[in-house]
């Protein structure tokens, strides 16, 4: 029998409507409700918790404080009728409190012997579920972590148990990695943590997580509900920095990589590409929360032709005496800008907050240092590359895996 049911079979066979909360006052289970319940149950049932006011009055009252069934009398300010709380515990353990709710229809008082009773049955059950959900999760991790890290013949095997399970029923999966950018560093329980609320925040059910070092990687199916993979980053995002640094934090304190669709036994390779996608975003600059490998375009080929050793000057040389020039910061910034502009000068002028005449003269100078004409195509891509390379350069490389 689950909790859910036995919660329901106790309170039938009390009579009365019941609802368990866990220590952090989230609902975990309730029966079926009457339409006459009052505002307090509706809204615990509605939004999975009650008004603090609630809980900071019965914490005054001393109801959390009791080990054995206590009756709580109503409270019309609140929108609280009376009520029979029944603590859950096991091994001195508190899980959390039964409660039942005491019409005002003349109904006689619920026997708080009989009440008490039920919560050994509850007590036994929660702990058969939690028990239940650990070894489930210690399983979970178990098998994402073979998933992305294994060998071949482990990620086969890890491939097919899920399967098995029908968590990835369209067979095709997604991967996201979550790192976070600024406000410190960050241990491996924290990123875990984070990764689990995003989990939850997720649904749960058909999203496998597993924490490594400096990431989190979160494995969730490709069709769907999980179909869009912006929607599905975006919540990743916003669930990790209410995790690591509150609710008004900014959006760049975490970043979120994501891989490409693939098979199921073809994770690590998904994996793979959500942590390249966060190195390239590193090298590069780039300062989205989210980045997809599918989108990075021209990087990918940079990142690639830098790891085998292509540095800017290879392209085009000179940038380094144009950055030696007295203004020479501003003659790079200029001419990125007016490449990224695709050499629309009256919107590169626009970006930069300058009169035309003075970029015109800028770029000018650059051509004059560099020897180029930026009227020519292969020029003008010569030098963009080069650019882009050289902020790559910049930054420290960092191994993928």
């Amino acid at each position: 029998m689950t909790l859910q049911q036995t919660i329901t079979r106790i309170a039938g066979e009390l009579e009365r409507p019941a609802l368990l909360e866990d220590r952090r006052r989230r609902v975990v289970a309730h029966s079926p409700h009457p339409d006459g319940i009052d505002d307090v149950r509706r809204r615990s049932i509605l939004e999975h918790r009650a008004n603090p006011a609630i809980h900071g009055w019965l914490t005054a009252l001393g109801v959390y404080d009791a080990t054995d069934p206590v009756r709580v009398p109503g409270n019309p300010e609140l929108g609280m009728v009376a009520r029979v709380c029944v603590p859950i515990i096991r091994s001195g353990v508190v899980f959390g409190h039964l409660w039942f709710i005491e019409p005002d229809d003349g109904t006689p008082p619920l026997d708080l012997r009989r009440a008490g009773a039920s919560a050994v049955e509850v007590a036994d059950e929660w702990a058969s579920a939690r028990s239940s959900q650990d070894h489930q999760g210690a399983r979970e991790r178990e098998l994402v972590r073979d998933l992305v890290l294994g060998r071949a013949e482990v990620r086969r095997r890890a491939a097919d148990a899920l399967m098995e399970s029908g968590r990835f029923e369209g067979g095709r999966l997604r991967t996201y990695v979550l790192e976070r950018v600024t406000g410190g560093g960050t241990s491996d329980a924290e990123l875990d943590r984070a990764a689990r609320r995003a989990r939850r925040a997720l649904g749960g059910r058909g999203v496998l997580v597993v924490a490594r070092g400096d990431h989190a990687a979160l494995v969730a199916p490709a069709s769907g509900r999980f179909a869009d993979s912006d929607r599905i980053a975006a919540m990743i995002a916003s669930s990790a920095v209410e995790a690591l640094a509150g609710p008004d934090a900014p959006d760049d304190v975490v970043r979120v990589g994501v891989g490409g669709e693939a098979p199921v036994a073809s994770a690590r390779a998904s994996y793979r590409e959500a942590r390249r996608a966060l190195g390239v975003a590193r090298s590069f600059g780039l300062i989205d929360p989210v980045v997809h490998w599918d989108r990075l375009g021209v990087y990918r080929g940079l990142d690639a032709a830098a790891a085998r050793g292509l540095r800017s000057g290879d392209v085009q040389p000179g940038l380094d005496r144009v950055a030696a020039e007295r203004d020479g910061q501003v003659l790079l910034e200029t001419i990125e800008c007016y490449l990224d502009a695709a050499g629309h000068v009256q919107q590169a002028a626009a970006r930069l907050q300058v009169h035309r005449t003075s970029l015109y003269n800028r770029i000018a100078r650059v051509e004059r240092i560099l020897g180029i004409d930026l009227g020519s195509g292969l020029d003008r891509l010569a030098l963009h590359l080069a650019l882009l390379l050289r902020a790559g350069e910049a930054a420290s490389p960092r191994p993928f895996g």
